[in-house]
């Protein structure tokens, strides 16, 4: 039957046989054949011959009340086998999502699949019978819902399906009101919910063999420690459920991106909020705990994907605003809103006070997410504290505006006009460049600084505060694009607890774990780089210092002289580890060659990397015509060769060291896990490739460094044992003490070094051992921060005109 209705099609000879099936309904024996078969292949062609109905525009099988009923039963006799295959059930779905999108291109909705009732007839229904009523007024919902939460083609297919449900509520008022009181909504929510459940609740980060980042097996690195009840996030059974649950995640920003009606979109929001994030999601961030083995390292990394996962700003203000205990504006209650939809939002708010399992849960008036933040940053768990600082880093790259208000405290600049005297400028740049030489004087520094360049010109550019401030209100989009530097900028406030405890971190800088210090670092570079964010006070000095000295000559400063200019907190915690780092030289037997030849190795894994991307690129079309593919599967959470290619800033471009300027709100359905600041990767330039386009920079004392890297001879042999890198060395490492146990009465005009000072004060000192190979990488880290520090000063100084000519 099948191949002689393709061969009728093909030939267009008058379409008998489907005007045969119409009258004589041959559909109902095709149905029953396949509900009953119990081969595979008598099912699969029964679902062949429906979807030629489906699709005939010949006879419109859709306007057909009985061939409706027909195929409703079909396919939930399917469902409910107790045997089904993946093939059938994405055959199921696929029927299902045909359906959908043949209603989608009619605009209008037939009687034969949509009847609602009244509400006098649905009222007199016992309660029992309500879910019962309501599939039977438009069963293709609810025959979707059972297959949304799939994995795989069967889910596919449902979502979006469920998408042109919704869309076709534009054109028809009674099915908007229909799926405002249905449990469309409630469904979603509770599936989600679901999904978030089946994941692990303790996670352990760590890498399988192909994944291990470079920076980590050159340093012999290996995984963290795994305890016997957690998970790795690299397992494939971890990381299938968590893409399950990040599509479905996907689908809720899709349904509220597609959907035209305002009423459907404040019903799904509701319950989102009192069906997920309140009982659910905020609830696990609470009770997480870095004690027990890896829950607190399971929640960050999950609310980190969610959030890298979406770009509806409704969802996130939603997310971050209860999360972060920020209170909700009253207009947002006060816009008027159907009786429906004020309906549905008190039986959101009713389910979630009548499953609430206990009556003194925690809110996030009493603990935000700053605390758990802070909290988590403090702890001795390294995986707590990579964990917490990525997703710290997620939300300063792509939603810091949230950072700037509520995750740190700040103050608005009344500097606004003020700029730093060139003087001024040069002089910090020649500290940053002075700290860089005193760890290692490099022949190719200054290559490496222009690298730097070239990375932070892409990143303040495609920074989102940046971006959304090159042309004014009501601009042409013919006229020149420059910035608007009216903005006002904020200061972070310098005992803010959460830059406190970037600034303790920091200051271990030397004994931290090697992700630690990516990461770290990262987020550092993000505060840097936003352009509402001001660098007074916390990375250069403030204003009110007296620093501003017109006359003061541009000079080279040495290490006896950087102590007195090291006059923030960075700064500070800068020059204490160059001075550890010297103190270091003098203790340990050939410390420049060890140096030397780590960051020799990572300059030759670039190089090796650069000629792989080259030759891809050349064997790519989709890269020639500028038309980058969609991954259909993202590469693991955990996965750091992912992180070689995306990020949540614009990731490094084929050449070296630079980055692709690409727009950083992507596609929701391609998430970007950042797993580290792994850009550091690419410690060292490949000397001789790169080709600089010519950019007009601030004046830089640091560019008059020859750039030309003369030919390395062979590094000269350490004289220590082969196993010396193996072998441990113990550092003084910094541990904050308690809260209650600091000083809160210190004035607020004291100068930003002597709050350095008090700060170090509130830390105890504790013995901690690490191996030469993790120090040696961690000294190769420190060094090119340093010079993406100076980077970001200078190009900052000409993109957003913070110094005066």
């Amino acid at each position: 039957m099948n191949r002689l209705l393709q061969d009728e099609i093909h030939t267009g000879s008058g379409h008998v046989c489907l005007q045969n099936v119409a009258t004589s309904q041959v559909y109902i024996l095709v149905t029953s054949i396949g509900s009953a078969a119990v081969n595979e292949q008598a099912k699969r062609e029964a679902a062949h011959f429906v979807n030629f109905l489906i699709d005939s525009e010949e006879v419109d099988f859709i306007q057909d009340a009985a061939f409706a009923d027909r195929l409703t039963s079909f396919i939930r006799d399917d469902s409910r086998a107790s045997l089904v295959t993946p093939d059938a059930e994405s055959g199921m779905a696929e029927l299902l999502f045909a359906i959908a999108a043949k209603l989608r291109q009619r605009r209008t909705i037939p009687s034969a699949w949509f009847r609602p009732n009244q509400e006098g007839e649905r009222g007199r229904s016992s309660n029992n019978n309500v879910s019962l009523s309501r599939f039977q007024e438009f069963p293709l919902v609810y025959m979707l819902l059972e297959y949304v939460h799939h994995k795989g083609k069967s889910g596919d297919f449902a979502r979006t399906g469920l998408l042109y449900i919704l869309e076709s509520a534009a054109w028809s008022d009674e099915l908007e009101k229909w799926i405002i009181e249905s449990e469309l909504a409630t469904m979603m929510a509770s599936g989600l919910g679901a999904l978030y459940s089946q994941l692990s609740s303790k996670v352990v980060l760590s890498y399988t063999k192909e994944s291990m980042p470079p920076i980590l097996v050159f340093s012999n690195i290996n995984n963290f420690d795994q305890p016997s009840n957690a998970e790795p996030i690299s397992s494939a059974a971890l990381q299938a459920n968590l893409a399950t649950f990040l599509s479905f995640v996907v689908f809720w920003q899709d349904a509220l991106e597609r959907c035209p009606s305002h009423e459907i979109k404040a019903t799904l929001l509701d319950h989102f909020d009192f069906l997920f994030l309140r009982p659910l999601l905020y609830p696990s961030l609470v009770e997480s705990s870095d004690i027990d083995s890896g829950s607190s390292v399971a929640v960050m990394t999950y609310l980190r994907a969610i959030l890298e996962s979406l770009s509806h700003p409704d969802l996130i203000r939603l997310m971050l605003h209860y999360m972060l205990g920020e209170p909700t504006k009253s207009g947002e209650d006060s816009k008027p809103s159907r009786p429906s939809t004020l309906a549905r939002r008190r039986k959101s708010e009713s389910l979630i006070n009548n499953n609430a399992i206990r009556i003194d849960d925690p809110s996030p008036d009493l603990i935000a997410l700053t605390d758990i933040l802070r909290g988590y940053l403090e702890s001795h768990n390294q995986q707590t504290v990579t964990a917490s600082l990525r997703l710290l880093a997620s939300i300063l790259h792509s939603w810091h505006k949230f950072a700037n208000r509520t995750l740190m405290k700040v103050q608005l600049s009344n500097n606004s006009t003020n700029k730093r005297s060139m003087s001024t400028h040069h002089r910090y740049l020649e500290i940053l460049y002075s700290m860089a030489e005193s760890i290692s004087d490099d022949d190719a520094l200054g290559q490496y600084y222009e690298s730097h360049l070239e990375d932070a010109q892409v990143v303040l550019e495609s920074h989102p505060c940046f971006a959304a401030q090159l042309l004014p209100p009501g601009a042409d989009v013919s006229e020149k694009i420059l910035p608007r530097n009216n903005v006002k900028q904020r200061i972070i406030i310098q005992d803010d607890p959460l830059f406190v405890c970037l600034l303790s971190l920091l200051e271990n800088f030397l004994t931290n774990d090697i992700v630690v210090n990516l990461s770290l670092s990262e987020n550092l570079a993000a505060l840097a780089s936003c352009k509402e964010t001001s660098l007074e006070g916390w990375l250069l000095a403030s204003a009110s210092d007296g620093n501003e000295r017109e006359e003061q000559p541009v000079m080279n400063v040495h290490a006896s002289d950087r102590s007195s200019h090291a006059v923030s907190p960075v700064f500070a915690r800068l020059e204490s580890l160059v001075e550890r780092i010297e103190r270091l030289r003098r203790d340990i037997e050939d410390f420049d060659i060890y140096l030397a030849e780590r960051r020799h190795v990572f300059k030759v894994e670039g190089d090796i990397d650069d000629a792989l991307a080259d030759v891809s690129v050349r064997g790519s079309p989709q890269l020639e015509d500028g038309n980058l593919p969609r991954a259909k599967h993202q590469a693991p959470i955990g996965s750091i060769s992912e992180r070689l290619k995306t990020s949540s800033v614009p990731s490094r471009s084929i050449s070296p060291r630079g980055r692709q300027k690409k727009n950083m709100k992507d596609h929701p359905a391609q998430p970007k896990y950042v797993v580290g600041r792994l850009s550091h990767l690419r410690l060292s330039p490949s000397p001789g490739r790169s080709n600089p386009v010519e950019r007009t920079y601030s004046s830089s004392p640091l560019r008059k460094q020859s750039l030309s890297s003369t030919a390395s001879s062979a590094l000269p042999s350490p004289r220590g044992a082969p196993d010396a890198l193996h072998q441990g060395v113990r550092l003084q490492a910094r541990s904050r003490l308690p809260r209650s146990t600091r000083e809160n009465n210190e004035s607020e005009t004291s100068s930003l070094r002597s709050e350095s000072i008090r700060s170090r004060n509130d830390c105890s000192e504790e013995s901690r051992e690490i191996t030469l190979s993790q120090l040696l990488t961690n000294v190769v880290i420190l060094q090119d921060f340093i010079l993406e520090l100076a980077a970001i000063i200078q190009v900052r100084a000409s993109l957003f005109g913070e110094v005066s000519l």
